[in-house]
């Protein structure tokens, strides 16, 4: 039985996305008690202060083609014309999104006298932005190649570790970690894309301005829903570096660290599951219900678990991990401690059932409450605490409110569904004669 289930290709892709993970997000955490104490909770601020710029650029490159172009790929896998197309397409709206958001930053750095002060750094972080933008495990995911991901991930990420070690000796090196941490992820693009012409032997074609023009239409609602929630935690991010010092801004990265790396474990079962779900979806709507409803056990208990070690080992994991100096990062992590779990919540009904089953606008709305809930939680809590400590509160009560709406639209959905299914099923067992007299609503 175990054998037969480690050799099913949904498992197997799981695991090896898990792989893939753990070079992209558990690996960095091996770095991060040296980091931490090298440079010091100001210069890991600034750290915190790059990634959170690059964030805003990312997700105007990613434009929310994970997810509509993984599901249009996964569609027409069989069809390499039409896959070469949308291909070519979306590589193409992601090219022009990186130079745009190149452009932007520039003048944004010429614009803003405090953020010019570190442009060196706000340059190196763009190279986050470079290397998720020109990355096709999209691509891979679309076609269920899920090893191609794990190709393109090991080597850079594990390489970029190593230099972590070997180059950054001082609380100056600071633009060096940058460089490191994020040049990894472009040279990781450059090894997929290799994969992708090489190996899997895909012709791309000039890409057509229609084709170009239906993929940013399609990943319209997608990307307004991902920008709110980058736009909401970079700007979280970038609020507490104006209010506050850097060391405030490098607690909260510390312990925002240690919840994205578990929360990312999600990640690898969402990338895997998602496609088959939007197959799914396509062919038959109640056999994707069912599927989503054994999924959500086996994809929530297991972070439920990570969450409530989060809340009753965080002093002792801050302290082993980064040292007395970072004594409120242990705070500030029991604060984001439910976050984890909601995410796993909030992924099994967000991305396999709305997603999935093109219910983008109704998601999109989600997000859009969620991100003014933020902006209003932020503001009013700051009154009241210290502001680090209402970023973190913000953050866990607002991914709570996303995973319980989508969970409600879930529930109203199916279960309206299912009584009018019941309620047809009642009145076709009806004698003839009484269907005459009451008919049906």
């Amino acid at each position: 039985m175990l054998q037969k289930l480690v050799r099913h290709r949904l498992v197997q892709d799981v695991m090896v996305l898990y792989g893939v993970q753990v070079a992209g997000y558990v690996l960095p955490i091996v770095t991060l008690p040296y980091l931490t104490r090298v440079l010091g909770p100001a210069n890991f601020g600034l750290l915190a202060l790059g990634s959170a710029m690059a964030q805003y650029f990312l997700v105007v490159s990613e434009y929310g083609f994970a997810v509509t172009g993984t599901r249009r790929i996964a569609v027409i896998q069989e069809d390499m014309g039409k896959v070469a197309r949308v291909y070519s397409a979306i590589m193409a709206c992601k090219l022009l999104l990186i130079v745009l958001g190149f452009l932007a930053l520039c003048g944004t750095l010429l614009a803003v006298p405090k953020l010019r002060l570190h442009w060196e750094l706000y340059i190196l972080s763009f190279l986050l932005v470079v290397g998720w933008g020109l990355s096709p495990n999209w691509f891979f995911q679309g076609i269920q190649r899920i090893k191609f991901v794990a190709y393109s991930d090991y080597g850079a990420k594990i390489i970029s570790v190593g230099l972590i070690f070997l180059l950054v000796r001082k609380s100056s090196d600071y633009l060096i970690a940058t460089a490191v941490q994020y040049g990894a992820f472009v040279v990781s693009a450059c090894i997929g894309l290799a994969v992708t012409f090489l190996v899997i032997r895909l012709r791309p074609v000039w890409p057509r301005w229609s084709d170009m023009r239906e993929s940013m239409v399609e990943g319209w609602p997608v990307f307004l829903s991902m920008a709110s929630m980058t736009f909401t935690s970079s700007s979280n991010t970038m609020i507490l570096g104006m209010v506050a010092t850097s060391d405030q801004v490098g607690y909260l990265n510390g312990a925002a660290r240690l919840v994205i790396a578990a929360r990312t474990l999600v990640n690898p079962i969402m990338n895997a599951v998602y496609p088959h779900m939007s197959q799914l979806a396509a062919k038959s709507r109640a056999k994707g219900v069912r599927f989503l409803e054994r999924q959500l056990l086996w994809t929530s208990v297991p972070f439920l678990a990570i969450s409530v070690g989060m809340l009753t080992t965080a002093p002792f994991a801050i302290r082993l991990l980064y040292g007395p100096k970072y004594a409120e990062s242990a705070v500030v992590l029991q604060l984001m401690s439910p976050i984890p779990f909601m995410y796993s919540i909030g992924t099994c009904f967000g991305a396999y059932y709305m997603l999935a089953f093109g219910h983008e606008k109704e998601w999109s709305k989600i997000i859009r409450r969620y991100t003014v809930l933020n902006f209003v939680c932020v503001f009013a809590l700051m009154t009241v605490m210290r502001p680090v400590r209402a970023i973190a509160v913000t953050t866990s009560v607002t991914d709570t409110f996303a995973a319980v709406s989508c969970a409600l639209f879930y529930w109203r959905n199916e279960a309206r569904g299912k009584s009018l299914a019941r309620a047809g099923a009642a009145w076709s067992r009806l004698p003839d004669w009484l269907k005459r007299r009451q008919p049906p609503r």
